[in-house]
């Protein structure tokens, strides 16, 4: 987190928060602990960054009309490296190296021949694409000391009221009323007319509604906490310093400053504020949101409703250690990083010398561990996850993979999750299922497991019937049980063909072959986006039969 926030070319800053941790104060603080009595060399931060065909086309255009440059070879990828030296452990500002790397080549109308852009010509690119980097705003916590009072006037030095004053148009933008600061507050502050006086008090009355509604029916979603009869409260006026906002929170009785509340809603009330808000944001798309360890200190429900929220903003990147706030439909999107010099076991023999930090995609870490009881055990593990007594255990279908769970889990999404309250658990096969069903079996609860009815499917059944005998005998079922004439069905074949080719194109235009592996990945990514197809209703009855059979076996 913190070496993507030393981006160097990052066009906004949180400095004026004064965040704990936010940023590396001395540049000597990069140097490894194990080399500090004696560092010769240098530190290495190297960003990597993806152009896609928006930002080539605002690379021509501008090559074009500045300097009458064709571009005619292009790489999409663009690495932008910063190299700090040090010297008996100091740094050497002189020898600090910037530079970009990537591939353009073009040619004017005169030459034959295309040429690699040259210094002068590249920082036109250069000047492109810094412009269209995302903001990346790093929040290592929201605990921060609100200001009293936001100052509004434009020509304002304070970087903390330049920062604020951001957040105030955010507001403004968000009531979609084409409003800004200078004339609709600031002007209306400063006058001395009656009507002008009316027109502040009718916007400041509607920043308030909206403040209100977003913060506290947020509050009551993510914290489960009913909150009435309290609102956000504004008071604008001018002093020596000028025109100014405050902020205050008003219950049946009283006005509170927001330093003045808790900290808990202190911490929620600039979460709120300083994301939710920024979505209306006219570049609201143009920013990377970084949080480290977010909302430890909530609860578990409040986690996972905490969760719901990232989805809401444009680009999020978190690092937990906590399972509540892993979205199992998201989980091959996300990243291991371990230290292979710690053995876990037995962390007090960490040895910083041997650091060797690697980071993992989860498909491919979970694929090193093929014996695991789920697909979700390997990052269950690596979380020391353990279930409690108290642990409440939904009624859960074991299937037989990862690809199940993910058509599954999609379908309910397009029949309505209200209708179907089933959690699918996905093992790593259908011969792999002994330990969940020995769990489920232990803890008295109620599931069941479903399978193909191919060959294997069947064959695993009766070996798993014969293990366990009557305790599963009524739990497990294949296809063929839920309809008697899928024979030989996997879950895949309950899609209609037409239904099949539909989610294919949406990631595969260009397969015409049916591949069921590429079919497998369209339907994670649908899931993991969340996008919606109007799928066929023989589609929809196949599974609708399935959900209908679990659903009444749950009731019995």
């Amino acid at each position: 987190m913190e070496a993507i926030n030393y981006f160097k070319y990052n066009p906004e800053s949180l400095d004026a928060l004064d965040l704990y941790n936010y940023r590396i104060g001395d540049i000597h603080d990069l140097i490894p602990i194990d080399k500090r009595d004696n560092f010769n060399g240098h530190i290495v931060i190297e960003a990597g960054i993806e152009l896609d065909e928006s930002d080539i086309i605002a690379i021509k255009k501008a090559l074009k009309e500045e300097i009458d440059i064709e571009l005619t070879n292009y790489s999409h990828h663009v690495k932008y490296t910063q190299k700090y030296y040090f010297e008996n452990s100091k740094h050497i500002p002189k020898e600090n190296k910037l530079f970009w790397e990537y591939e353009f080549h073009g040619k004017t109308g005169k030459q034959r021949k295309e040429k690699k852009l040259e210094h002068e010509q590249a920082s036109i690119a250069n000047k492109i694409i810094k412009t269209r980097i995302p903001s990346i705003l790093y929040f290592p916590n929201f605990l921060f000391e609100f200001p009293d009072k936001i100052y509004l006037n434009s020509n304002s030095k304070e970087a903390k009221h330049i920062f604020y004053q951001k957040i105030i148009q955010d507001i403004l933008d968000s009531l979609d009323n084409d409003t800004n600061i200078q004339t609709h507050i600031i002007d209306r502050i400063q006058a001395n007319e009656d009507n002008e006086r009316r027109n502040l008090l009718s916007l400041i009355g509607k920043m308030e509604s909206k403040l209100t509604h977003i913060i506290f029916s947020s509050w009551n979603q993510i914290l489960n906490k009913k909150i009435t009869n309290t609102e956000v409260k504004l008071h604008v006026d001018k002093d020596q310093k000028g025109p100014y906002i405050e902020f205050n929170i008003k219950d049946d009785i009283n006005t509170y400053r927001i330093i003045e509340r808790s900290l808990g809603f202190r911490w929620f009330f600039a979460y709120i504020l300083l994301t939710q808000f920024r979505t209306f944001r006219k570049d609201k798309d143009n920013v990377l949101f970084l949080f480290d360890e977010p909302a430890f200190n909530l609860h578990p429900s409040a986690q996972s409703e905490l969760l719901k929220s990232f989805y809401k903003l444009p680009r999020v990147l978190y690092s937990t250690h906590s399972h509540y706030l892993i979205n199992p439909k998201g989980l091959e999107s996300t990243f291991v990083i371990k230290n292979e010099a710690i053995d876990y076991e037995k962390e007090e023999l960490y040895d910083p010398k041997k650091t060797n930090i690697k980071i993992y995609k989860y498909r491919e870490f979970a694929s090193m561990f093929p014996s695991e009881t789920s697909y979700f055990q390997p990052i269950l593990d690596l979380l020391d996850y353990k279930p409690s007594n108290l642990d409440y255990i939904p009624n859960s279908v074991i299937c037989e993979g990862k690809n199940d769970y993910y058509t599954y889990n999609y379908m309910i999404s397009l029949l309505g999750e209200n209708n179907y309250n089933i959690n699918f658990i996905p093992c790593t096969s259908s011969s792999n299922m002994e330990n969940l069903l020995s769990l489920f079996i232990g803890w008295g609860r109620d599931f069941f497991a479903l399978l193909d009815s191919d060959n294997e499917g069947i064959n695993q059944k009766k070996r798993y019937i014969e293990e366990y005998g009557i305790a599963l005998e009524k739990n497990i079922f294949t296809y063929q049980d839920i309809d008697p004439n899928w024979t030989k069905i996997e879950t895949e074949k309950l899609i209609a063909k037409e239904d099949q080719e539909k989610i294919l194109k949406e990631y595969y235009p260009d397969n015409s072959v049916i591949s069921k592996k590429l079919l497998n990945r369209s339907i994670q990514e649908l899931s993991m986006n969340n996008i919606t197809l109007n799928l066929s209703q023989g589609t929809c009855d196949n599974f609708i039969k399935v959900l209908e059979f679990i659903k009444s076996k749950f009731k019995s």
